[in-house]
């Protein structure tokens, strides 16, 4: 359940904005983009792996991801199933973000 006032829809724009955010990507690019977000994550990791590691990895970095998480996923996974599964991972990992800050967020505001 959603805390009050928030819909489905917001609770999307909310983890696309957190990606946004933690991959620095350009929101007005992501915005023309017509693909499924899990996918444009998902392309980005295989760009990010063979362009600009560090970089991804300071993705994953802002987003928390945990390293261990991250070794485990590209230790056990051939490379595109590797870059499918971290994409999933930061998929949740950005709802799950977004997901605490309102309900805690709401809660806070209950509070004072």
């Amino acid at each position: 359940m959603l805390p009050e006032g928030r819909s489905i829809e917001t609770f999307k724009q909310s983890v696309t904005q957190q990606l946004i955010k933690d991959f620095q990507w350009d929101a007005e690019r992501v915005a023309k983009i017509r693909i499924p977000l899990l996918q444009l994550l998902e392309d980005e990791i295989n760009w990010g792996m063979d362009r600009n590691p560090t970089a991804l990895f300071a993705s994953f970095y802002r987003l928390d991801l945990g390293e261990a998480v991250i070794c485990e996923v590209m230790d056990w996974n051939e490379r595109p199933q590797a870059a499918a599964k971290l994409a999933a991972l930061c998929l949740e990992r950005a709802a799950q973000k977004v997901w605490l800050r309102w309900t805690f967020g709401a809660a806070d505001s209950a509070r004072g």
